[in-house]
């Protein structure tokens, strides 16, 4: 979330600022993703929608705090992707392809919303999806624009999404399904979001990145799949939940190989006021047994490697 705080704090300081401290974290990768919490707009683009509890919107400068570290592309299907209006969507993808960064998950209507992103690394084709489940008034139209909105509640629209990702699935090597899902502060995955994510694996996701709840969730590997239920958050100016401690979060890096999530590993990081730096000590510490815990209560396991943490299948200690 690069607005309000974040973009006062890195206006005065300079945008690389804001993620300069993970730079050798993003540098092992060869794509980067982030969920773009925010419009990012100029004054002239205003909310006009029910009232919102928190509009986000961003100066077009800061964005340069993501590809200063590398950011590939973005998903703007979330619940702050229209917070500054239907122009302030059309500034936000200006603005995105002015620094080189491309957006998934919203557009002009819904067909432009709900068409998949397409990278190429090494001759290996990544394709990403992605959807949010919650803000139908954000949802794009055959004529309006909007977000890829995914209606839990109704069948056809999963169904839509797993036919997307079917379809997506025939044309590249690995397919991204990135859901703005759950609600804030979720406690537990529950057994329809599970069911939900081992839907998406059979119709040839490769990996299902979540992300909504604002804190860590586990990871969950089934078959030569990967789903991230929680992925928290990379930068804001948010207020600590001191139960879920928001401001301890973990950067995922996922080895891909032929057919197959070959590892997903895990980097804890500390959010503090619009800057992020990695996570030592007792932040560490504390990351290390809530993801811990996260995942055990997934079927699944980590093991600590010092500079990362990779999820395993099966309980800990086991084979």
């Amino acid at each position: 979330m690069l607005g309000r705080g974040v973009d006062e704090r890195l206006r005065q300081v300079g945008p690389a600022s804001g993620l300069a401290a993970l730079a050798p974290l993003f540098a092992r990768g060869d794509a980067a993703f982030a969920n773009l919490e925010c419009a990012v707009a100029g004054p002239d683009a205003h909310y006009r929608g029910a009232p919102k509890a928190f509009l986000f919107r961003a100066s077009p400068g800061t964005l340069q705090a993501l590809a200063s570290v590398g950011v590939d592309l973005v998903s703007l299907a979330n619940n702050h992707a229209l917070d500054a209006g239907v122009e302030g969507l059309r500034q936000t993808l200006d603005a995105l392809a002015a620094t080189g960064l491309t957006p998934v998950g919203a557009g002009a209507d819904a067909a432009a919303a709900w068409t998949p992103a397409i990278l190429e690394r090494g001759g290996t084709r990544l394709g990403m999806v992605a959807a949010c489940d919650h803000q139908p008034d954000f949802a794009a139209g055959p004529e309006r624009p909007g977000i890829a909105f995914l209606d839990r509640d109704d069948r056809l629209s999963e169904a839509h999404l797993l036919r997307v990702v079917a379809r997506l699935a025939s044309q590249v090597d690995h397919v991204v399904v990135g859901l703005h899902w759950q609600p804030n502060w979720v406690r537990r995955v529950t057994a329809d979001t599970r069911a939900l994510a081992r839907s998406l694996v059979a119709a040839g996701a490769r990996v299902v990145w979540g992300h909504s709840p604002h804190h860590l969730q586990g990871v969950e590997l089934i078959g030569r799949s990967a789903v991230l239920y929680g992925t928290g958050s990379l930068i804001d100016d948010y207020a600590l939940e001191p139960s879920f401690r928001n401001d301890r979060q973990l950067l995922y890096e996922l080895e891909l190989a032929a057919g197959e999530v070959r590892s997903v590993r895990a980097h804890p990081i500390e959010l503090r006021y619009a800057r992020t730096v990695p996570a030592a000590g007792e932040a560490r510490a504390w990351i290390v047994e809530r993801f811990a815990a996260a995942c055990e209560a997934l079927g699944g396991c980590i093991e600590d490697e010092g500079d990362g943490l990779r999820a395993r299948r099966g309980p800990a200690g086991g084979p």
